[in-house]
């Protein structure tokens, strides 16, 4: 006779076992999968979209699932988070090379009767980190908004590539093993094309958002679209134009950059077996060599997508983007008061002045870029006198000249000029929805400017929602504006639209909603936008 502490027991696994047997499943293309009820929400976490990329298909673009799991498979955890540095407790989830797997969250019971639109999220972190199971990127808070107002919605977040594993570039490697990262994105949302009805979810009514290099990822597939159609919107939070830089591949051969290191990290030689020898690197070998870099590369820079002809990226996107050869579809972008701030803290407290100041600042300048050769003195100079010293520089000052200066050079050139570049020519073809985030939200670092880079954010996902005493109206009409704009590729409210002759914009901040003109600190961006310098970065 069992004893009443194994009877319980058995009860409490007998349970857990109906509750996973009695979740919502969904027959996708590659196999049954069960999800779970999450706050109100049917969630499906760690689904596989591609093969895993690891022995021969390391550093590859990404396959297919050809043959479908036979049996029903839980989804009840995220899979795991692509390599790079950090932690289970930082990116929700251990890491791993079989780590192209994506996320959904739908409305309880949604079918494929309902034919919701669809929001793809797209993390950023330099193309060098991120995760989809961060834990402050919850798509519940959308899914449970959306149905608030009475515009349902299906959210999904996926995992792609980074570093190393999804950036890796060299003379030595092949054009079509270029840009790793960038085509899974490509292969999620293929994914989506094919399997989001099973879920609930339109095909034809899917937008893509994301912030930083997941907004640069964004506009990536607005300038270079596949052939086939995937996604009919686009929401960009700090566009980075889509990439601060894109140099060549041969630029990671040189010394010191990143081809480079990893292949004296990892005892390869550098030639033509390079590629076959760092495909057989043991994982947790390669991994610790390339997290070591990214982590003591400025701004974790250590790689940049790359631009080279016959590849995924074959051209600049600021000679198609001039062009006005990029997808014309509804958009909405744009970009934080202080987005420099964060990435110029290094700079803090240094009390340097005069010729030391400037050398400093010069030599940040310079390691913003792949190759710092291509920096001249002419355009030095020229960002000295727009941002000089002892100045209470727009759009923060903290009275510390060195990181004032340059933050303020680092949040024009790589966000402001990069969101004008693409929709001074993006309005004139199609529905452009421009903002500007101003909000202070409390408790956010004095230092960085309050609204620094990012700091959007968790009034979206609201997990945690910041102040929510304060916060909680603006934040639900920030997200219903995305929430709008997924439904009916209009935000509404009192968004206009943004065209060259008016410049209105929205000026997004608690208690003060509202249009603006987008003149501010023009006179930079113009420099900053001029070819002659879009060539020193690459971009």
């Amino acid at each position: 006779m069992y004893s009443l502490a194994l009877r319980c027991l058995f009860l409490i696994l007998s349970s857990l076992v109906s509750a996973q047997a009695d979740g919502p499943q969904v027959r996708l293309n590659v196999g049954t999968f069960r999800g779970s009820v999450f706050n109100g929400t049917d969630r499906f976490l760690g689904i596989p979209f591609a093969q895993a990329p690891v022995g021969k298909l390391r550093f590859k673009a990404p396959k297919k699932i050809t043959t479908p799991l036979s049996s029903v498979q839980d989804a009840l955890q995220f899979g795991d988070a692509c390599p790079q540095p950090g932690s289970v407790a930082s990116l929700g989830a251990p890491m791993g090379e079989d780590c192209l797997r994506l996320n959904v969250w739908r409305p309880l019971n949604a079918t494929a009767r309902d034919k919701l639109p669809v929001i793809v999220w797209m993390y950023g972190g330099v193309y060098n980190t991120g995760a989809a199971s961060m834990a402050e990127l919850d798509g519940t808070r959308f899914v449970t908004r959306s149905l608030a107002i009475g515009k349902p919605l299906i959210f999904v977040s996926i995992n792609y590539r980074v570093n190393t594993f999804g950036f890796l570039a060299s003379k030595f490697v092949a054009v079509e093993d270029l840009n790793n990262g960038l085509k899974d994105q490509v292969a999620a949302l293929e994914f989506v094309q094919e399997n989001i009805a099973a879920f609930g979810g339109d095909p034809e009514k899917v937008t893509i958002w994301g912030q930083s290099a997941g907004a640069g990822s964004v506009l990536s597939h607005i300038v270079y679209p596949t052939s086939q159609t995937l996604f009919r919107g686009a929401i960009m939070d700090s566009e980075v134009g889509p990439f601060k830089n894109s140099p060549p591949p041969e630029a990671f051969d040189a010394p010191g950059k990143a081809f480079d290191v990893i292949l004296k990290g990892t005892g390869c030689p550098a030639n033509e077996s390079a590629f076959a020898c760092l495909q057989e690197v043991p994982f947790e070998t390669l991994a610790n060599v390339s997290n070591a870099f990214v982590s003591e590369t400025l701004n974790n820079q250590f790689w940049e997508p790359t631009i080279a002809p016959g590849s995924f990226l074959p051209v600049r996107a600021s000679t198609r983007i001039a062009a006005g050869d990029f997808l014309h579809i509804p958009i909405i972008i744009g970009t934080n008061l202080n987005e420099g701030a964060t990435f110029s803290d290094s700079l803090l407290n240094l009390n340097v002045t005069g010729s030391a100041e400037l050398a400093s600042m010069d030599e940040f300048i310079k390691a913003s870029v792949i190759t710092e050769s291509l920096i001249t003195p002419d355009v030095l100079s020229t960002i000295h006198e727009l941002y000089p010293a002892n100045t209470e520089l727009l759009p923060h000052s903290t009275g510390d000249s060195l990181f004032d200066r340059t933050s303020a050079w680092y949040g024009d050139h790589m966000f402001l000029a990069a969101r004008r570049r693409f929709v001074d020519v993006a309005s004139q073809h199609q529905p452009t929805f421009v903002y500007h985030f101003r909000e202070p939200i409390p408790g956010n670092d004095p230092r960085l400017g309050v609204v620094a880079h990012a700091t959007e954010l968790p009034l979206l996902f609201g997990n945690p929602l910041p102040a929510p005493d304060v916060e909680l109206e603006f934040a639900n009409a920030f997200l219903d504006f995305y929430i709008s704009f997924v439904n009916d590729l209009n935000p509404g409210g009192n968004w206009p639209r943004f065209s060259t002759k008016s410049l209105q914009i929205l000026q997004l901040m608690r208690d003060n909603i509202t249009a603006i003109t987008d003149d501010f600190r023009r006179g930079r961006t113009d420099f900053l936008n001029l070819p002659e310098v879009l060539n020193e970065w690459q971009r």
